[in-house]
């Protein structure tokens, strides 16, 4: 598989039109779903505890639509940290 080089969600989907959102947003959603089917009928079977599988289900939302920009904004967790006061 060839490497690409993907834009920042936030560059990416602020440039959209409208009519790209659904086609570009379906393959993830559908891979998604598919896991978040997984993980439900896995809680339901007492494999993994209720909490395990909203982890998980945070887990493989972050990694499908990019960690670092989960919630959509340009402002990432160093920078935050980088310029937090620190206490003593």
């Amino acid at each position: 598989m060839a490497a690409t080089v993907s834009h920042s969600l936030v560059q990416q989907f602020a440039s959209m039109k409208p009519s790209e959102f659904g086609p570009t947003i379906e393959p993830k959603w559908q891979v998604g779903e598919r896991l978040l089917n997984e993980v439900r009928a896995s809680v339901e079977k007492k494999y993994l505890t209720p909490l395990d599988g909203a982890r998980l289900i945070s887990s493989i939302t972050a990694t499908l639509f990019g960690y670092d920009e989960f919630i959509l904004r340009e402002i990432s967790p160093e920078t935050l940290l980088a310029s937090t006061p620190m206490r003593r």
